[in-house]
């Protein structure tokens, strides 16, 4: 798994805590990451932080349990 926006600390601590915890998959484009909050702040932290109106077709964000 890749950490960039928190540490797998922070991640296992959100888990345990009962957050929902996103893993974003790109594809080739090696901007994979874990990400924790709602969906929708997942979506709008993403579509924010690479400044796109959308998220690019072959990206997928899937829960984790």
């Amino acid at each position: 798994m890749d950490y960039k926006s928190h540490t797998k600390e922070e991640i296992t601590q959100a888990l345990k805590d009962g957050k929902e915890v996103w893993r974003l998959d790109t594809g080739n484009s090696g901007e994979d990451d874990m990400l924790i909050g709602t969906h929708d702040e997942v979506v709008a932290d993403i579509l924010h932080h690479h400044e796109l109106d959308t998220l690019p077709e072959g990206w997928t964000l899937t829960i984790t349990a």
